[in-house]
């Protein structure tokens, strides 16, 4: 998993969606916050500064079924992938 994040970091762009299956994404930083896809896509230059841990990202994981998950930074609601309403 963590060879994934540093091609992400690598190539400058975080993936919204896992492939294969189309699963939700969020992002972990130092501190331990979340942060959403969009978030991450739009300050790639604050997410590699290991020593602003609230912007650090140091893994990524799947939404499986937390409906409440909204980003730290933008409060967006980060999708989950099976606890959503149809």
């Amino acid at each position: 998993m963590q060879e994934y994040l540093k091609e992400m970091k690598e190539k400058g762009e975080y993936d919204y969606y896992a492939w294969p299956g189309g699963y939700p994404l969020f992002y972990i930083t130092k501190d331990c916050g979340i942060l959403c896809s969009k978030c991450c896509n739009e300050n790639k230059e604050l997410l590699n500064d290991e020593y602003d841990s609230q912007w650090f990202v140091i893994d990524y994981e799947v939404n499986w079924e937390d409906e409440n998950m909204y980003c730290d930074h933008c409060n967006e609601k980060i999708e989950s992938a099976y606890s959503e309403e149809d």
